[in-house]
């Protein structure tokens, strides 16, 4: 979820630490503690610069009824405007945050996850997602490179409150809003046509059969995406034009949401003060030639 305008006051400790689960549809939920004692779950979401919290959450932690104040937030289907409530703390791991604003919502989309965490709310340089120990570091610095990793550096860009990474498909181009609140990536049909995908119709008619008809996507196959020095050859990806792209200006260039099912494949480091996304993967998978995308765009495979 894409917010336009946030204040999202934090009190880091040292280093912080953020354990998290991968649930079966490959969404990454946090544990929450908060105002002292209403537990709960929810996602740290990298392309979001507001809280979120669900009304039976707000209710189980005693946060007051929304005021007369109201965010207008961004999502696929275009902006909305949602009340605002004030959150005394909130603890995500071993991190407190203390005295914020949050977007009260009656309905979110992922099943089950009912509360957002956005980026903005961690404050250090770094913040790194290690989805083989299953936490998340946020520290001051530089990317830890005592990793054993082979890593490789993208450029990031700074829009609107959200970061892009830059990546290539088929030598192309574009930049890819790095999205850890969604489980599936998909370009714009403006990057498909400039890379020149190949329209999959098979698997078009298989997606739309399991998301309904009247959803405006399709599959499209590229014979390579570049994330760096990192490729993944022959991938089938989902092509879309959400509104967001047009809410955030992009809709005519190449443009695309990098989600789990890519992000997940390796260490994630956000170098927020250097403007790099740094991603990092066990030497014998560099080359990356089986990942793909399987018929629902929500998994990944490796061979």
């Amino acid at each position: 979820m894409l917010v336009l305008a946030a204040a999202f006051p934090t009190a880091a400790t040292e280093r912080q630490v953020i354990p998290f689960d991968m649930t079966p549809s490959c969404h990454m939920v946090v544990p929450l503690r908060i105002n002292g004692s209403a537990e709960a779950v929810g996602v740290i979401d990298t392309a979001a610069t507001y809280a979120m919290i669900d009304s039976a959450t707000a209710s189980a932690a005693g946060v007051p009824p929304p005021d007369e104040l109201s965010v207008n937030v961004l999502g696929l289907e275009g902006p909305q405007i949602f009340p605002v409530v004030h959150v005394d703390s909130l603890w995500v791991g071993n991190t407190l945050i203390e005295a914020f604003p949050a977007a009260l919502s009656r309905r979110i989309a992922v099943v089950g996850i009912h509360n957002v965490v956005p980026l903005t709310a961690l404050e250090g340089d770094v913040v790194d997602f290690d989805f083989d120990e299953g936490r998340v570091l946020v520290y001051d610095g530089s990317p830890d490179r005592s990793t054993g990793l082979s890593s490789s550096r993208m450029r990031m860009h700074f829009r609107q409150g959200l970061w892009f990474a830059e990546v290539k498909l088929n030598g192309v181009k574009g930049l890819a809003l790095i999205d850890t609140g969604s489980n599936i990536s998909y370009v714009n049909s403006r990057f498909a046509e400039a890379a020149g995908a190949r329209p999959n119709d098979e698997k078009t008619q298989t997606i739309r059969g399991i998301t309904g008809g009247n959803v405006a996507i399709r599959v499209a196959t590229a014979r390579k995406f570049t994330l760096g020095n990192h490729r993944v050859t022959g991938p089938d990806l989902i092509v879309a034009d959400p509104a967001l792209f047009v809410q955030l200006g992009m809709a005519d260039e190449p443009a695309m949401v990098l989600g789990l099912d890519y992000l997940s494949i390796f260490r994630v480091q956000l170098d927020r003060p250097r403007g790099y996304l740094v991603l990092g993967i066990a030497g014998s998978r560099s080359g990356m030639g089986g990942v793909q995308l399987n018929a629902t765009g929500t998994h990944i495979r490796t061979d």
